[in-house]
Protein backbone atom coordinates (compact mmCIF):
# COMPACT_ATOMS: atom_id res chain seq x y z
CA UNK A 1 0.00 0.00 0.00
CA UNK A 2 1.42 3.39 -0.91
CA UNK A 3 2.13 6.00 1.73
CA UNK A 4 -0.19 8.67 0.30
CA UNK A 5 -3.13 6.24 0.53
CA UNK A 6 -2.34 5.64 4.21
CA UNK A 7 -2.29 9.38 4.84
CA UNK A 8 -5.59 9.90 3.03
CA UNK A 9 -7.25 7.15 5.07
CA UNK A 10 -6.06 8.64 8.38
CA UNK A 11 -7.42 12.05 7.42
CA UNK A 12 -10.77 10.51 6.43
CA UNK A 13 -10.90 8.77 9.82
CA UNK A 14 -10.25 12.03 11.66
CA UNK A 15 -13.03 13.75 9.67
CA UNK A 16 -15.50 10.93 10.31
CA UNK A 17 -15.76 10.08 6.60
CA UNK A 18 -14.57 6.46 6.71
CA UNK A 19 -16.97 3.66 5.84
CA UNK A 20 -17.18 0.58 8.09
CA UNK A 21 -14.35 -1.28 6.35
CA UNK A 22 -11.98 1.71 6.38
CA UNK A 23 -12.78 2.46 10.04
CA UNK A 24 -11.97 -1.14 11.00
CA UNK A 25 -8.63 -0.94 9.18
CA UNK A 26 -7.56 2.31 10.86
CA UNK A 27 -8.60 1.17 14.34
CA UNK A 28 -6.75 -2.10 13.80
CA UNK A 29 -3.61 -0.16 12.87
CA UNK A 30 -3.73 1.73 16.15
CA UNK A 31 -4.47 -1.49 18.01
CA UNK A 32 -1.28 -3.07 16.67
CA UNK A 33 0.65 0.04 17.77
CA UNK A 34 -0.88 -0.09 21.26
CA UNK A 35 -2.55 3.31 20.85
CA UNK A 36 -6.07 4.69 20.94
CA UNK A 37 -7.41 6.39 17.75
CA UNK A 38 -8.31 9.62 19.56
CA UNK A 39 -8.36 13.13 18.12
CA UNK A 40 -4.97 14.16 16.76
CA UNK A 41 -3.33 17.05 14.95
CA UNK A 42 -1.77 17.13 11.49
CA UNK A 43 1.65 16.54 13.06
CA UNK A 44 0.28 13.58 15.00
CA UNK A 45 -1.25 12.18 11.81
CA UNK A 46 2.17 12.37 10.17
CA UNK A 47 3.80 10.72 13.20
CA UNK A 48 1.19 7.93 13.24
CA UNK A 49 1.64 7.51 9.51
CA UNK A 50 5.37 6.93 9.94
CA UNK A 51 4.76 4.36 12.70
CA UNK A 52 2.18 2.48 10.66
CA UNK A 53 4.39 2.60 7.56
CA UNK A 54 7.35 1.16 9.47
CA UNK A 55 5.20 -1.45 11.22
CA UNK A 56 3.93 -2.97 8.00
CA UNK A 57 5.93 -6.05 6.87
CA UNK A 58 6.67 -4.48 3.51
CA UNK A 59 6.04 -1.07 1.98
CA UNK A 60 4.89 -2.65 -1.25
CA UNK A 61 2.24 -5.35 -0.88
CA UNK A 62 0.91 -7.43 -3.77
CA UNK A 63 -2.66 -7.09 -4.95
CA UNK A 64 -5.24 -9.82 -4.55
CA UNK A 65 -8.73 -10.13 -5.96
CA UNK A 66 -11.57 -9.93 -3.45
CA UNK A 67 -15.06 -11.34 -3.46
CA UNK A 68 -16.31 -11.02 0.11
CA UNK A 69 -19.86 -11.30 1.47
CA UNK A 70 -21.06 -7.81 2.32
CA UNK A 71 -21.62 -8.42 6.03
CA UNK A 72 -18.17 -9.88 6.76
CA UNK A 73 -16.16 -7.29 4.85
CA UNK A 74 -15.34 -5.27 7.98
CA UNK A 75 -13.93 -8.24 9.90
CA UNK A 76 -12.06 -9.55 6.88
CA UNK A 77 -10.48 -6.16 6.26
CA UNK A 78 -9.07 -6.00 9.78
CA UNK A 79 -7.71 -9.56 9.54
CA UNK A 80 -5.90 -9.04 6.25
CA UNK A 81 -4.20 -5.89 7.56
CA UNK A 82 -2.96 -7.84 10.59
CA UNK A 83 -1.52 -10.36 8.17
CA UNK A 84 0.18 -7.56 6.26
CA UNK A 85 -1.76 -8.15 3.07
CA UNK A 86 -3.71 -5.29 1.51
CA UNK A 87 -6.60 -6.73 -0.46
CA UNK A 88 -9.29 -4.09 -0.05
CA UNK A 89 -7.65 -1.70 -2.52
CA UNK A 90 -5.95 -2.28 -5.83
CA UNK A 91 -2.30 -1.20 -5.37
CA UNK A 92 0.41 -1.25 -8.00
CA UNK A 93 3.71 -2.85 -6.98
CA UNK A 94 7.11 -2.75 -8.72
CA UNK A 95 6.76 -6.44 -9.63
CA UNK A 96 3.67 -5.72 -11.74
CA UNK A 97 4.08 -5.06 -15.41
CA UNK A 98 3.17 -1.52 -16.49
CA UNK A 99 0.40 -1.43 -19.05
CA UNK A 100 1.50 -0.65 -22.59
CA UNK A 101 0.57 3.02 -22.93
CA UNK A 102 1.80 5.20 -25.79
CA UNK A 103 0.71 8.21 -23.72
CA UNK A 104 -0.98 8.20 -20.32
CA UNK A 105 -4.54 9.54 -20.07
CA UNK A 106 -5.66 11.85 -17.29
CA UNK A 107 -8.91 11.21 -15.36
CA UNK A 108 -12.11 13.14 -15.93
CA UNK A 109 -12.83 16.57 -14.47
CA UNK A 110 -15.76 18.75 -13.40
CA UNK A 111 -16.99 19.90 -16.78
CA UNK A 112 -20.37 20.20 -18.50
CA UNK A 113 -22.34 22.22 -21.01
CA UNK A 114 -25.52 24.04 -20.03
CA UNK A 115 -28.06 24.69 -22.79
CA UNK A 116 -30.69 27.29 -21.89
CA UNK A 117 -34.32 27.17 -23.11
CA UNK A 118 -33.49 29.85 -25.71
CA UNK A 119 -30.79 27.59 -27.21
CA UNK A 120 -27.79 29.44 -25.77
CA UNK A 121 -24.95 27.07 -24.81
CA UNK A 122 -22.58 27.77 -21.91
CA UNK A 123 -19.35 25.79 -21.45
CA UNK A 124 -19.15 25.54 -17.66
CA UNK A 125 -15.46 24.61 -17.68
CA UNK A 126 -14.50 27.90 -19.35
CA UNK A 127 -17.00 30.41 -17.97
CA UNK A 128 -16.05 32.53 -14.96
CA UNK A 129 -17.75 32.21 -11.59
CA UNK A 130 -20.80 34.38 -10.96
CA UNK A 131 -24.15 35.02 -12.60
CA UNK A 132 -24.43 33.35 -16.01
CA UNK A 133 -28.00 34.15 -17.05
CA UNK A 134 -31.54 34.89 -15.87
CA UNK A 135 -34.47 32.77 -17.04
CA UNK A 136 -38.07 33.24 -15.86
CA UNK A 137 -36.79 35.39 -13.00
CA UNK A 138 -34.37 32.69 -11.83
CA UNK A 139 -30.67 33.53 -11.57
CA UNK A 140 -28.26 30.88 -12.90
CA UNK A 141 -25.01 31.13 -10.95
CA UNK A 142 -21.70 29.29 -11.13
CA UNK A 143 -20.24 29.18 -7.63
CA UNK A 144 -16.58 29.23 -6.65
CA UNK A 145 -16.57 25.45 -6.02
CA UNK A 146 -17.83 24.86 -9.57
CA UNK A 147 -21.39 24.00 -8.53
CA UNK A 148 -24.21 25.30 -10.72
CA UNK A 149 -26.97 27.01 -8.71
CA UNK A 150 -30.46 27.99 -9.82
CA UNK A 151 -31.30 30.74 -7.32
CA UNK A 152 -34.99 31.22 -6.69
CA UNK A 153 -37.39 32.50 -4.01
CA UNK A 154 -36.35 30.53 -0.90
CA UNK A 155 -39.97 30.14 0.28
CA UNK A 156 -40.60 26.40 -0.07
CA UNK A 157 -44.42 26.76 -0.18
CA UNK A 158 -45.65 27.23 -3.75
CA UNK A 159 -49.09 28.14 -5.07
CA UNK A 160 -50.64 26.05 -7.85
CA UNK A 161 -53.36 27.24 -10.15
CA UNK A 162 -56.09 24.58 -10.51
CA UNK A 163 -55.52 22.66 -13.73
CA UNK A 164 -51.86 23.73 -13.92
CA UNK A 165 -49.73 21.27 -15.87
CA UNK A 166 -46.71 19.57 -14.34
CA UNK A 167 -43.15 20.90 -14.19
CA UNK A 168 -42.30 19.67 -17.66
CA UNK A 169 -45.65 20.41 -19.31
CA UNK A 170 -45.95 17.66 -21.91
CA UNK A 171 -42.38 18.35 -22.95
CA UNK A 172 -40.89 14.97 -22.08
CA UNK A 173 -44.11 13.00 -22.38
CA UNK A 174 -45.75 11.42 -25.45
CA UNK A 175 -48.33 13.59 -27.16
CA UNK A 176 -46.83 16.92 -26.13
CA UNK A 177 -48.37 19.90 -27.87
CA UNK A 178 -45.09 21.71 -28.48
CA UNK A 179 -43.63 21.49 -31.96
CA UNK A 180 -40.28 20.92 -30.26
CA UNK A 181 -40.93 18.35 -27.50
CA UNK A 182 -37.86 19.42 -25.55
CA UNK A 183 -38.28 23.20 -25.82
CA UNK A 184 -38.61 25.21 -22.62
CA UNK A 185 -36.13 23.05 -20.70
CA UNK A 186 -32.59 23.58 -19.52
CA UNK A 187 -30.20 20.80 -20.49
CA UNK A 188 -27.07 20.00 -18.49
CA UNK A 189 -24.77 17.60 -20.36
CA UNK A 190 -21.52 16.07 -19.17
CA UNK A 191 -19.18 14.70 -21.84
CA UNK A 192 -17.22 11.50 -21.49
CA UNK A 193 -14.52 12.45 -19.02
CA UNK A 194 -16.74 14.91 -17.16
CA UNK A 195 -19.04 15.16 -14.14
CA UNK A 196 -20.98 18.02 -12.54
CA UNK A 197 -22.93 19.07 -9.45
CA UNK A 198 -26.06 21.21 -9.76
CA UNK A 199 -28.58 22.62 -7.29
CA UNK A 200 -32.00 22.69 -8.95
CA UNK A 201 -34.54 25.51 -8.41
CA UNK A 202 -36.24 23.59 -5.56
CA UNK A 203 -32.99 23.02 -3.66
CA UNK A 204 -32.54 19.43 -4.87
CA UNK A 205 -28.88 18.53 -5.38
CA UNK A 206 -27.91 16.39 -8.37
CA UNK A 207 -24.51 14.92 -9.20
CA UNK A 208 -24.31 14.04 -12.90
CA UNK A 209 -21.85 11.33 -13.94
CA UNK A 210 -19.83 11.23 -17.17
CA UNK A 211 -21.65 11.01 -20.50
CA UNK A 212 -25.02 12.02 -19.03
CA UNK A 213 -27.78 14.58 -19.62
CA UNK A 214 -30.31 16.12 -17.22
CA UNK A 215 -33.24 18.19 -18.56
CA UNK A 216 -35.26 20.39 -16.19
CA UNK A 217 -37.25 23.67 -16.09
CA UNK A 218 -35.78 26.92 -14.79
CA UNK A 219 -38.34 27.04 -11.98
CA UNK A 220 -40.93 24.78 -10.36
CA UNK A 221 -42.93 27.82 -9.25
CA UNK A 222 -46.70 27.33 -9.66
CA UNK A 223 -46.39 23.73 -10.86
CA UNK A 224 -48.10 20.61 -9.55
CA UNK A 225 -45.01 18.41 -9.58
CA UNK A 226 -41.28 18.51 -10.17
CA UNK A 227 -40.34 16.44 -13.21
CA UNK A 228 -36.89 16.02 -14.80
CA UNK A 229 -35.51 13.84 -17.59
CA UNK A 230 -32.32 11.78 -17.16
CA UNK A 231 -30.11 10.05 -19.71
CA UNK A 232 -27.08 8.35 -18.15
CA UNK A 233 -26.34 8.34 -14.42
CA UNK A 234 -27.06 10.74 -11.58
CA UNK A 235 -27.26 10.78 -7.80
CA UNK A 236 -30.14 12.79 -6.33
CA UNK A 237 -30.65 14.35 -2.92
CA UNK A 238 -34.24 15.54 -3.25
CA UNK A 239 -35.49 18.38 -1.05
CA UNK A 240 -38.91 18.34 0.62
CA UNK A 241 -41.19 20.94 -0.96
CA UNK A 242 -44.83 21.67 -0.12
CA UNK A 243 -47.37 23.26 -2.45
CA UNK A 244 -50.73 24.90 -1.86
CA UNK A 245 -53.22 22.95 -3.92
CA UNK A 246 -56.91 23.22 -4.81
CA UNK A 247 -59.63 25.66 -3.84
CA UNK A 248 -58.91 25.20 -0.11
CA UNK A 249 -55.20 25.94 -0.65
CA UNK A 250 -54.23 22.89 1.36
CA UNK A 251 -50.52 22.19 1.69
CA UNK A 252 -49.28 18.93 0.23
CA UNK A 253 -45.88 17.46 -0.48
CA UNK A 254 -44.79 18.13 -4.05
CA UNK A 255 -43.59 14.95 -5.81
CA UNK A 256 -40.28 14.84 -7.62
CA UNK A 257 -40.25 12.60 -10.72
CA UNK A 258 -37.22 11.38 -12.66
CA UNK A 259 -38.07 10.07 -16.12
CA UNK A 260 -35.67 7.78 -17.99
CA UNK A 261 -36.07 5.87 -21.24
CA UNK A 262 -37.73 2.87 -19.53
CA UNK A 263 -39.32 4.10 -16.30
CA UNK A 264 -40.31 6.91 -13.94
CA UNK A 265 -39.11 7.22 -10.34
CA UNK A 266 -41.37 9.23 -8.02
CA UNK A 267 -40.15 10.57 -4.65
CA UNK A 268 -41.03 13.24 -2.10
CA UNK A 269 -37.63 13.78 -0.48
CA UNK A 270 -34.90 11.16 -0.46
CA UNK A 271 -31.42 10.09 -1.61
CA UNK A 272 -31.03 7.71 -4.54
CA UNK A 273 -28.91 6.86 -7.58
CA UNK A 274 -30.13 6.05 -11.10
CA UNK A 275 -27.93 4.40 -13.71
CA UNK A 276 -29.69 4.47 -17.08
CA UNK A 277 -26.92 4.61 -19.69
CA UNK A 278 -28.03 3.47 -23.14
CA UNK A 279 -25.06 1.08 -23.37
CA UNK A 280 -25.90 -0.66 -20.08
CA UNK A 281 -28.12 -3.78 -20.23
CA UNK A 282 -30.18 -2.68 -17.18
CA UNK A 283 -31.51 0.49 -15.60
CA UNK A 284 -30.57 0.38 -11.92
CA UNK A 285 -32.23 2.48 -9.22
CA UNK A 286 -30.53 2.31 -5.81
CA UNK A 287 -32.13 3.83 -2.70
CA UNK A 288 -30.01 5.17 0.18
CA UNK A 289 -32.64 7.05 2.23
CA UNK A 290 -36.42 7.46 2.23
CA UNK A 291 -38.68 5.66 -0.22
CA UNK A 292 -39.33 5.78 -3.96
CA UNK A 293 -41.91 4.34 -6.33
CA UNK A 294 -40.98 3.07 -9.80
CA UNK A 295 -43.50 2.87 -12.61
CA UNK A 296 -42.94 1.26 -15.99
CA UNK A 297 -46.33 1.00 -17.73
CA UNK A 298 -44.94 -1.07 -20.60
CA UNK A 299 -43.71 -3.74 -18.15
CA UNK A 300 -46.20 -3.82 -15.28
CA UNK A 301 -49.29 -2.11 -13.91
CA UNK A 302 -48.27 -1.94 -10.26
CA UNK A 303 -45.71 0.44 -8.76
CA UNK A 304 -42.47 -1.02 -7.42
CA UNK A 305 -41.68 0.43 -3.99
CA UNK A 306 -38.08 0.59 -2.77
CA UNK A 307 -36.83 0.77 0.80
CA UNK A 308 -33.33 1.84 1.89
CA UNK A 309 -30.59 -0.49 0.57
CA UNK A 310 -32.93 -1.78 -2.16
CA UNK A 311 -31.88 -1.77 -5.80
CA UNK A 312 -34.40 -2.14 -8.63
CA UNK A 313 -32.98 -3.71 -11.79
CA UNK A 314 -35.05 -3.00 -14.90
CA UNK A 315 -33.88 -5.20 -17.80
CA UNK A 316 -36.61 -4.08 -20.19
CA UNK A 317 -38.73 -7.18 -19.56
CA UNK A 318 -39.22 -7.01 -15.78
CA UNK A 319 -38.16 -5.15 -12.65
CA UNK A 320 -36.44 -7.14 -9.91
CA UNK A 321 -35.60 -5.79 -6.45
CA UNK A 322 -32.65 -6.93 -4.35
CA UNK A 323 -30.70 -5.80 -1.29
CA UNK A 324 -27.29 -4.31 -2.11
CA UNK A 325 -24.31 -2.53 -0.62
CA UNK A 326 -25.23 1.05 -1.58
CA UNK A 327 -21.56 2.09 -1.43
CA UNK A 328 -21.07 0.29 -4.74
CA UNK A 329 -23.74 2.40 -6.47
CA UNK A 330 -22.46 5.76 -5.23
CA UNK A 331 -18.70 5.12 -5.16
CA UNK A 332 -18.32 7.43 -8.16
CA UNK A 333 -19.63 10.34 -6.08
CA UNK A 334 -16.76 9.72 -3.64
CA UNK A 335 -14.18 9.58 -6.44
CA UNK A 336 -13.81 5.82 -6.57
CA UNK A 337 -14.28 2.82 -8.82
CA UNK A 338 -15.63 0.04 -6.58
CA UNK A 339 -16.23 -3.52 -7.80
CA UNK A 340 -17.60 -6.66 -6.18
CA UNK A 341 -17.46 -9.75 -8.38
CA UNK A 342 -17.97 -7.58 -11.48
CA UNK A 343 -17.08 -8.61 -15.02
CA UNK A 344 -14.43 -6.71 -16.97
CA UNK A 345 -16.87 -5.52 -19.65
CA UNK A 346 -18.94 -3.71 -17.01
CA UNK A 347 -15.84 -2.23 -15.41
CA UNK A 348 -14.43 -1.04 -18.72
CA UNK A 349 -17.69 0.69 -19.66
CA UNK A 350 -17.18 2.86 -16.57
CA UNK A 351 -13.52 3.40 -17.43
CA UNK A 352 -14.42 4.32 -21.02
CA UNK A 353 -16.90 6.98 -19.92
CA UNK A 354 -14.64 8.53 -17.29
CA UNK A 355 -11.41 8.59 -19.34
CA UNK A 356 -13.16 9.19 -22.68
CA UNK A 357 -11.65 6.16 -24.41
CA UNK A 358 -12.82 3.41 -26.75
CA UNK A 359 -12.36 -0.16 -25.49
CA UNK A 360 -11.56 -2.90 -28.04
CA UNK A 361 -11.48 -6.59 -27.03
CA UNK A 362 -9.01 -8.71 -28.97
CA UNK A 363 -10.27 -11.93 -27.35
CA UNK A 364 -13.96 -12.80 -27.26
CA UNK A 365 -13.82 -14.00 -23.65
CA UNK A 366 -11.52 -11.24 -22.31
CA UNK A 367 -14.46 -9.28 -20.96
CA UNK A 368 -15.72 -12.18 -18.84
CA UNK A 369 -12.95 -11.97 -16.24
CA UNK A 370 -14.36 -11.14 -12.77
CA UNK A 371 -12.83 -8.54 -10.42
CA UNK A 372 -13.31 -7.04 -6.98
CA UNK A 373 -11.65 -4.07 -5.31
CA UNK A 374 -11.49 -0.29 -5.11
CA UNK A 375 -9.30 2.29 -6.86
CA UNK A 376 -9.37 6.07 -7.14
CA UNK A 377 -11.09 7.65 -10.14
CA UNK A 378 -8.56 10.47 -9.94
CA UNK A 379 -5.56 8.38 -10.93
CA UNK A 380 -4.35 8.33 -14.52
CA UNK A 381 -5.64 5.46 -16.63
CA UNK A 382 -2.33 3.60 -16.45
CA UNK A 383 -2.74 3.06 -12.70
CA UNK A 384 -6.26 1.67 -13.15
CA UNK A 385 -5.15 -0.70 -15.89
CA UNK A 386 -2.04 -1.74 -13.95
CA UNK A 387 -4.25 -2.70 -11.01
CA UNK A 388 -6.44 -4.85 -13.24
CA UNK A 389 -3.43 -6.46 -14.89
CA UNK A 390 -1.85 -7.21 -11.53
CA UNK A 391 -4.80 -9.35 -10.43
CA UNK A 392 -5.42 -11.32 -13.62
CA UNK A 393 -4.03 -12.57 -16.94
CA UNK A 394 -5.57 -9.58 -18.73
CA UNK A 395 -3.25 -7.19 -20.56
CA UNK A 396 -3.97 -3.71 -21.94
CA UNK A 397 -2.45 -1.58 -24.67
CA UNK A 398 -3.34 2.11 -24.94
CA UNK A 399 -2.96 3.79 -28.31
CA UNK A 400 -4.30 7.32 -28.46
CA UNK A 401 -7.83 7.12 -27.11
CA UNK A 402 -8.19 3.39 -27.75
CA UNK A 403 -7.65 0.69 -25.13
CA UNK A 404 -6.98 -2.81 -26.50
CA UNK A 405 -7.79 -5.70 -24.15
CA UNK A 406 -6.13 -9.12 -24.48
CA UNK A 407 -6.44 -12.24 -22.39
CA UNK A 408 -3.23 -14.29 -22.17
Amino acid sequence: MEKDHLYELLRKYKSGLCNAEEKAIVENWFLTLGEEPTEYSEDEIEHSLEEIWEAMPTNQIPVKKINWPLRVATIAAAIVVMLGVWTLLFVKTPSQTDCNCDEDIKPGTNTATLTLPNGKKIDLSDVKNGELAIDQGVKIIKQSDGQLLYQFNPDAVKTITPGQRDSVPALVLPGGSSSNPLSGLNSLTTPKGGQYHIALPDGTNVWLNAGSTLKFPSTFEGLAERRVLLIGEAYFEVSHVKSLFGMQKRARKMPFIVKTATQEVTVLGTHFNINSYPDEPDTKTTLLEGAVGITAPLLQKETTILKPEDQAVNNGAEIKVKKVDTDLAVAWIKGEFMFRNEDLQSIMRKVARWYNVEVIYENKDAGNEMFGGTISRYDKISRVLNALEGTSNIRFKVTGRKVFVTRL
